[in-house]
């Protein structure tokens, strides 16, 4: 069989993961692709799969999905049909990310610990349990996909009603509703697995940053940064993550016959009353992707293909300690600019540079969204790894951007 392969996507997690297939020998494309992955990858533009169908005739190259919503609308569903092996979830398994109130639904119903929540459907029914609410800070989560930027914290009741206000006139939010949810303290942990929908097995695991700076009360992103491995969880840890996390959620797939053949990825908030979810995604993580798939030494085409197939291939343990910087574009996350000049400078030895929101003119590289780079450092140990990114970051000239100085500290 040749190694073809499709990457769906356009992010720095997708040229992450195109980076990785092209090492292990395998003939890329992406779709829609960046500028960056042009050097491994041939970009040609599919906005549905029957337009990939086309592109391909009789051809069917194995199809790895890297965003949320072409998982959500059903292209691993539609690209199976036509004879492709995939790698994402069906769409039925996709809830579990599209839909907050459904895996809220989900935790309960299979005792999956997660903070009390209840859903609003419309901004006066979500006012009024403000006004009523005496425990501060609380949490709002929009039930569908916000790529990452639909979770508020609140401090107090004057934060939480003008986010209601400035809500109002989202109309599509309130479909799926807004979830009204407890606030955990703890620390974050990034646990990924690859699974067939019945047997898994553990990425390592990574920690990201999600505020836009190290100040914790400054803008949710979708991701400033992120390390892996994280080594601090003992086999007890690991055991009870498994009992109470993943085990009643493979349950749940096999009870409601759901096609998931992809990457589970579980937000978890580590408390001092045990593990809690904060969220669960049915794909990689961005920018953990970008830390996970440079860590692992595998042929990431047999693993794909593999897990394609409904096979769960066995991951080794992490050959390198990575930490990756984001590289944000002067006013992101709420407008970041376009069209700002970036010069990408020389490579270091043990750094990669992945693309995300970029375009390539006469004139060089330029920013064309908010997260624009990922810059990632390669090491024996995080500290290390650590000192070649940021090595790396200083080599760009990009004016007016923005990286956390904190990732891996």
């Amino acid at each position: 069989m040749e190694r073809d392969v499709v990457v769906v996507g356009s992010g720095a997690r997708e040229h992450a993961i195109v980076h990785g297939l092209a090492q292990s020998g395998a003939t890329v494309w992406a779709t829609p692709g960046n500028a960056g992955m042009a050097e491994e990858a041939e970009i040609f533009a599919a906005a549905t799969p029957a337009e990939m169908v086309q592109f391909f005739g009789s051809r069917r190259p194995l199809v790895v999905i890297g965003p949320e919503a072409p998982l959500a609308a059903g292209w691993s569903d539609a690209l199976r049909e036509e004879g492709f092996p995939v790698v994402g979830p069906s769409a039925r398994g996709a809830l579990l990310e599209s839909s907050k109130r459904l895996a809220k639904e989900v935790m309960r119903n299979y005792g999956v610990p997660t903070a009390e929540a209840k859903t609003a459907y419309n901004p006066d029914q979500l006012a009024a349990w403000v006004g009523a609410e005496t425990r501060w800070p609380k949490v709002f989560k929009q039930s569908g996909l916000a790529q990452g930027k639909g979770v508020r914290i609140l401090a107090d009741p004057v934060e939480a009603l003008a986010t209601v206000e400035q809500w109002r006139e989202l109309p599509q939010i309130w479909q799926d509703g807004i979830l009204y949810e407890d606030f955990l303290t703890g620390y974050e942990l990034s646990v990924q697995v690859v699974t067939n929908g019945h047997e898994y097995e553990w990425l390592p695991v990574a920690r990201d940053y999600k505020r836009l700076t190290p100040d914790p009360k400054s803008p949710n992103t979708g991701g400033m940064g992120a390390v892996a491995p994280i080594l601090d969880l003992d086999a007890n840890a690991v055991d009870r993550i498994n009992r109470q996390v993943f085990d009643p959620i493979m349950t749940y797939l096999t009870e409601e016959k759901i096609l998931y053949r992809g990457v589970l990825y579980a937000g978890l908030m580590m408390t001092d009353d045990g593990v809690q979810v904060l969220e669960f995604n049915v794909r990689m993580g961005d920018p953990e992707t970008q830390a996970v798939i440079p860590s692992l030494a595998v042929d990431w085409w047999e693993f794909w293909l593999a897990l394609s197939h409904g096979q769960v291939p066995k991951v080794p343990p992490p050959h390198r300690a990575a930490v990756a910087v984001v590289m944000a574009a002067q006013g992101y996350p709420e407008k970041p600019v376009s069209g700002l000049p970036i010069r990408l400078g020389d490579a270091l030895p043990d750094t990669l540079l992945y693309h995300a929101a970029t375009t390539k003119r006469q004139g060089g590289w330029e920013s064309d969204g908010g997260r624009v780079l990922t810059i990632v450092g390669l090491a024996d140990s995080v500290p290390e790894a650590r000192g070649r990114a940021y090595a790396r970051v200083r080599r760009v000239q990009f004016p007016d951007s923005y990286h956390r100085p904190d990732i891996g500290e």
